[in-house]
């Protein structure tokens, strides 16, 4: 009941802030556009303290990566100012698990932009990573990385934008720009995308899934400011799940799950400084077992070129009976502008992944990465 009247509520405000006229000039667009994403790079060597576990294998030392997507837009504005729209983002890739990434719709006024459907809740909207010189490569939530720390379970990168349910059916606010501050706030009720109605399946949905997220808010804010060349932009956000289902069934089952994350960067004659920081609560299904991450990186950029360089830090808690896994991201990056919307992209990267996990053998893994890639986003 407390979902429903959250989202009845937000629904009937938003709609008090429509005008009452809304003639069409013309019917819904459609536009398209997307992104590929390709990338080249590998390892120059691996060192680690134990030989991979049985079955497991050694890895290839080099890898070719491509992520694919296609984005369709309809949209039209009315004549008193409201915008309609639905955008679908296609994988490019097949995908047996999700081949359709988000789809929403929106509704655009001067009060600010409601939308609806499998979209990212408002810590993810509104989230600056650590400075990268590059959109695929960097220390801090990359698209591609090559370090194989992650192979037995560990960590692959850091990250400080996740969120706590990814792309599931939620409505999320967005408010209006006012002196540099906005803010967003998004209600999901659960763990749950693509929700629409089936024939033999419940009307609603269960609500004892063992684990599952639900009743979950999220709330964000940024201040951005320039002035005499120079800039800024400051802000923190929080999801938070009120309820975590089914813990009848396991006297293991984790408290209700939290994230939070806040950031800073400046900037000032082509130098960007600046730092991201993420905490994440009850982050596995069973056992209270915490994340965090934070670092920081400082970018330059001019003419068509831009390099930078960025470190991140990750503590993995295992339940509290060894301590806590820790890995170090360091990545050099570059970037040159082909043209609007094209970059060729370069990486040098370190990674070192100290290893304190009970039940196994404590596992340590370091190497350096490299990898060139570009963007081509239309």
């Amino acid at each position: 009941m407390r979902g429903f009247l959250l989202g009845t509520t937000a629904l009937v405000t938003f709609a008090a802030m429509v005008p009452a006229s809304a003639t069409a000039d013309e019917p819904v667009k459609l536009t398209l556009g997307g992104r590929y994403l390709v990338a080249f790079g590998g390892t120059l060597g691996e060192d680690e303290n134990l030989p991979p576990m049985a079955g497991i294998g050694q890895q290839r030392d080099y890898v070719l990566k491509q992520d694919v997507e296609i984005h369709f837009r309809g949209e039209t504005t009315f004549d008193n100012g409201l915008t309609v729209g639905v955008r679908v983002e296609l994988e490019g890739q097949t995908s047996a698990n999700d081949q359709i990434d988000a789809v929403y719709a929106y509704f655009d006024t001067k009060w600010g932009e409601l939308r609806f459907g499998d979209t990212v809740e408002a810590l993810g909207s509104l989230c600056y990573t650590v400075p990268s010189a590059s959109n695929i490569f960097g220390a801090d939530s990359p698209i591609f990385n090559f370090s194989n720390a992650g192979v037995l379970g560990y960590s692959g990168t850091n990250g400080t934008c996740y969120g706590i349910d990814g792309k599931s059916t939620k409505v999320v606010y967005f408010s209006p720009q006012i002196s540099g501050f906005n803010f967003a706030l998004s209600f999901t009720p659960d763990d749950t995308e693509d929700t629409r109605n089936t024939v033999t399946g419940a009307s609603t949905r269960p609500n004892n899934n063992i684990g599952q997220n639900s009743e979950n808010v999220s709330i964000a804010a940024t201040y951005e400011r320039e002035f005499n060349g120079f800039g800024f932009v400051i802000g923190g956000a929080g999801s938070f799940s009120f309820d975590r289902e089914n813990p009848s069934t396991s006297i293991f089952l984790a408290d209700e799950r939290q994230e939070y994350n806040g950031y800073a960067q400046f900037k000032y004659a082509g130098f960007t400084v600046g730092g991201a920081y993420s905490f994440r609560d009850n982050m596995a299904d069973f056992f209270d077992l915490d994340q965090e991450v934070f670092g920081a990186g400082a970018t330059y950029a001019w003419s068509r070129y831009a390099v930078g360089m960025g470190w991140t830090r990750g503590r993995y808690e295992n339940g509290g009976i060894a301590g806590s896994d820790e890995q170090d991201v360091y990545a050099l990056t570059g970037s040159y502008v082909l043209g609007p919307g094209i970059t060729i992209d370069g990486l040098f990267g370190y990674s070192e992944y100290d290893g304190a996990r009970p039940f196994f053998a404590v596992r340590d893994y370091e190497t350096l990465e490299v990898g060139i890639g570009t963007s081509i986003r239309f």
